[in-house]
């Protein structure tokens, strides 16, 4: 008896480790417990994410809207200690890190392979946990449930949302940009999608558009893309940039900022794009699985580092506002790099067309390495435009100020009449054309090259956006009649613009007597002003 009593610490002992590895065991997704042969659905994934939350005391699970359709759409906050709000991710000094996929719908490999990720931060027994020690890491493992439960690329109405990031008109991406992007200010962004090329198992591209901060594009493509590469040999995969090439070039992708990582970019934070190549499910879900962790270990392992280019990025972006200095690049091209790159293509020969599907069958492949080549990615402005300390706006310009007011951007209304020297837009020409969901969008304004200069006196009620604030490169961008993604270009602008005939009509105020001038208005030097922020 003395005996048992004497083995019963011991027993409680092994009982508990039992129970503790037990319990710590890493949670199987529903794609991966059928071995991948199906991807996880909507439901799957919203009970799949409460059953991990309810396994750790390191992640929070909300919600931070809902589709058209009613579908909540999920978030998952992990942290150690557990933050809950973005002041306190400040507070912390570690970066803030989103991890997001499947905005288009029928796209779900980068999905799976969050979910997986998920399921090993979550187990404290698992080496990916450590994560935890230098980073906040926010998941938004579909943004487009509506897209997702019919596995096509747009939303119920068939809309992109990666085409709407400007004008944010589409319920869902509002919601993810107005409540978690805006507010959390992440460091880094990885948007994870299906595309690319092959014999790659993931292609990236850091932030493409060339009103980004140079610096934290330079850190993707010189620093963290050759480790992620680095990392996915270890893994036995491989990786390069999006999108594709030939024997002689390889292209780079977009430059809208319309589009995720470009609107990163805009934001000043380390937004990158994830494409899968057409791969088996289960390659695809375990090769994003090591990209997405390789992704958040460059944080991980220079954690101070990426903290400081993002503040020196939103401090400049601040400071050439508030001082008007330098210029805004308007128009811009995409060239070849300085330098040669290698990378690899599959070439196909032979094979028949498919007459009903379309598709070439029976094709032999073969892997061509080429080296010494062209990379297209170099970022060349074209033309550019003297930075405003602030633009001014009319107070009818309202649908305009609803647009800039999705992105959190500080607007001011003057208390009284004031007289001051501004500069405008002379427009020649307006050409619409269709666009996305915009059948009649504003393809290109033709201006005057010399701006026009007067001085004005602006009515109590008329609206002032500064440019030294933290979305300046946004604010700038959207009143720049010349870009590509302006209140002009998406019709916020459209009953108040110069009647000015193009190839295809134009809607606006009409014939007028005197210049054309876009009610766009530039305060070109600082000065004080009558003003209070708009609630």
């Amino acid at each position: 008896m003395k005996r048992l009593c004497k083995l019963f610490p011991v027993i409680a002992v092994l009982l508990a480790v039992i129970a503790f590895s037990l319990n710590a065991q890493t949670i199987k997704t529903p794609s991966e417990k059928g071995d991948f042969v199906e991807y996880t659905t909507y439901e799957e994934m919203m009970e799949f994410l409460q059953e991990v939350q309810a396994t750790t005391t390191e992640m929070l699970l909300s919600d931070y809207g809902e589709t058209i359709e009613g579908r909540r759409i999920p978030y998952a906050i992990f942290s150690r200690p557990m933050v809950t709000q973005p002041w306190e991710a400040m507070a912390s000094g570690k970066p803030v890190v989103f991890m997001s996929a499947n905005i288009h719908g029928g796209e779900r490999t980068v999905r799976e392979g969050l979910l997986l990720l998920i399921a090993e931060l979550a187990d404290k027994t698992h080496p990916t946990n450590k994560l935890l020690d230098d980073l906040i890491i926010l998941f938004i493992p579909s943004i487009n449930p509506d897209g997702l439960v019919r596995a096509t690329r747009g939303n119920s109405q068939g809309i992109d949302l990666n085409r709407d990031f400007m004008k944010l008109e589409q319920k869902a991406l509002y919601n993810y940009i107005h409540n978690l992007v805006l507010k959390w200010r992440p460091h880094g962004w990885l948007d994870g999608h299906n595309g690319g090329s092959q014999p790659y198992n993931m292609c990236y591209q850091g932030p493409g558009n060339i009103e980004s901060d140079i610096n934290l594009m330079n850190l993707c493509d010189f620093e963290m893309f050759p480790f992620i590469d680095q990392e996915m040999l270890k893994a036995g995969y491989k990786s390069w940039y999006y999108s594709g090439g030939n024997e002689e070039r390889w292209n780079v992708g977009l430059t809208y900022p319309r589009v995720a990582n470009n609107y990163a970019g805009m934001i000043d934070c380390l937004g990158v794009l994830y494409e899968s190549p057409s791969q088996d499910r289960k390659t695809g879900a375990l090769s994003a699985l090591v990209a997405s962790k390789a992704y958040l270990q460059f944080f991980a392992n220079n954690p101070q580092k990426v903290m400081d280019y993002v503040k020196r990025a939103r401090n400049e972006t601040i400071t050439l506002g508030q001082t008007a200095s330098g210029d805004i690049p308007v128009k811009m091209i995409k060239v070849g790099e300085d330098y040669k790159v290698s990378y690899e293509i599959v070439k196909r020969e032979g094979g028949t067309r498919n007459p009903d599907t379309g598709r070439m069958e029976g094709q032999t492949s073969t892997i061509v390495k080429v080296t010494d080549a062209d990379i297209i990615k170099k970022l060349v402005a074209t033309k550019t435009r003297p930075r405003p300390y602030a633009y001014i706006l009319e107070p009818r310009a309202h649908k305009a100020i609803e647009m800039l007011k999705r992105h959190r951007v500080t607007i001011e209304v003057l208390q009284e009449d004031t007289e001051l020297d501004v500069e405008a837009y002379i427009a020649r020409e307006i050409n619409r054309t269709s666009q996305y969901d915009h059948p009649a969008s504003v393809d290109s304004v033709a201006v005057e090259e010399e701006m026009h200069k007067m001085t004005q006196t602006f009515p109590k009620g008329t609206y002032i956006i500064r440019t030294g604030q933290a979305s300046g490169r946004i604010v700038c961008h959207m009143l720049e009649p010349e870009t590509t993604d302006n209140v002009i270009t998406w019709n916020a602008m459209d009953a108040i613009l110069p009647g000015i005939r193009s190839g295809q009509g134009s809607r606006g105020g009409g014939r007028q007597a005197g210049p054309a001038i876009i009610p766009i208005f530039k305060l070109m030097v600082p000065k004080p002003l009558p003003t209070k922020i708009l609630k």
